[in-house]
């Protein structure tokens, strides 16, 4: 089973953010509720953190990248799916 990671609503009124840094690459496993970015906006600091555990399949957008609020941004599959 694959699940979306998606940018979450961390701020009334946040409409995006800055994805400054990814935690994981594309194979690591991941554990629900590890950090898998750090982002920014231009007054506060968060991390979005893995909804599920499994392997980090793919991911998105890249470092330096503005996206919305409930944007997909990765993909997490069970750690048995190829």
């Amino acid at each position: 089973m694959k699940t979306e990671v998606k940018v979450p609503l961390f701020a009334e009124g946040a409409t995006k953010i800055k994805i400054n840094q990814w935690l994981f690459e594309v194979g690591d496993k991941v554990k629900a509720g590890e950090n898998l970015v750090e982002a920014t906006t231009d007054k506060i600091s968060i991390h979005i953190e893995a909804p599920t555990s499994g392997v980090l399949v793919k991911k998105l957008v890249e470092e330096d990248d503005t996206v919305l609020i409930d944007q997909v941004i990765a993909i997490i599959a069970d750690e048995k799916e190829d």
